[in-house]
């Protein structure tokens, strides 16, 4: 696989802006679990958009070569500003944003205003991202997110934005690297569970993929960056997918996590439910001195919110 790679993206990763990284890096820096199995299945994954091939120049380097550019998004107010979403770089230099426009782009244009219905690969209107960033390429969002990401190196969100990015692009590879990165950062972001658990299906690792669609579930109950009805289609999303794969499995992988999951994530129902009683504690404490809890299984109380439990 040759497709080019940001090194900013693998300092980021590693989070360490001094460390050595070539000028074309190959997806054996990206690092990751599961990074390698979607770059040996890379042609399992078809670009969200569908291909849309176009011969360009870079302006930096003079290379041509051909690159899929994605959706082109057209401001019917302002025709000369266009906007690409796929994710691509100079294969020569590994320059981006800097290509010279091919008259095929204003064809497909003109084409796709006299046949607005046909299905051309062209959007009428402008892609502004969630802060209100408006970019010209995937490029663009990279760069935009790979700065905040310096700014606030522990935002798991950041992260997870960076690699819905590459996702739209067709760089599933990066995606996944971003997303991996993203959890790694905190476990509980569960739109990057999400979106791991739909790559891996891809691949056809329902075992895995299975387990990142009930961290998702898991841990959507303390989830603050989507409003309640985002939520609920995450959920549903989630729920809706694990039941595939537990059908095709042929009911091997159930659907929905365990009684033991939900409470090694701190998520059962009842709380009352968790807590220790004296039989169990005196077991315990006959083999033991000290007793700890699991990570995320357990609960700390204030006097107010022990006074109203």
């Amino acid at each position: 696989m040759s497709k080019q790679i940001n090194p900013k993206l693998i300092h980021a990763l590693l989070d360490d802006s001094s460390a050595k990284v070539p000028e074309k890096p190959t997806f054996k820096h990206l690092g990751g679990v599961y990074v390698k199995s979607v770059v040996d299945h890379i042609r399992k994954f078809e670009p969200p958009f569908g291909k849309n091939n176009m011969m360009l120049r870079c302006t930096q380097c003079g290379a041509k070569g051909q690159y899929d550019v994605g959706v082109i998004a057209v401001n019917p107010e302002k025709p000369k500003d266009k906007q690409y979403s796929g994710y691509f770089r100079c294969k020569q230099c590994n320059a981006a944003g800097c290509w010279e426009e091919p008259l095929d782009i204003q064809l497909l244009i003109m084409a796709a205003m006299l046949s607005p219905y046909v299905g051309f690969p062209v959007h009428f209107g402008e892609n502004v991202l969630s802060d209100g960033f408006r970019p010209t390429f995937g490029t663009d969002s990279e760069e935009h997110y790979l700065t905040l990401i310096a700014q606030d190196r522990q935002n798991a969100l950041l992260w997870n934005k960076l690699g819905n990015v590459y996702k739209m692009g067709a760089r599933p590879e990066l995606a996944m690297a971003a997303y991996e990165k993203s959890i790694a950062l905190d476990y509980m972001q569960i739109e990057s569970h999400l979106s791991i658990a739909q790559l891996l299906q891809v691949l056809d690792d329902d075992k895995q993929a299975i387990f990142h669609y009930h961290q998702a579930m898991l841990f959507a109950d303390r989830y603050e960056h989507l409003s309640d009805f985002q939520l609920r289609e995450l959920v549903a999303s989630a729920i809706a997918n694990s039941f595939i794969i537990t059908y095709e499995s042929k009911y091997k992988l159930n659907p929905l996590p365990s009684a033991e999951d939900i409470t090694a994530a701190g998520s059962k129902g009842k709380k009352n439910e968790c807590v220790i009683n004296r039989s169990q504690l005196e077991k315990i404490l006959a083999k033991e001195y000290v007793i700890l809890p699991k990570a995320r299984n357990y609960y700390i109380e204030t006097n107010y919110s022990q006074y109203i439990h």
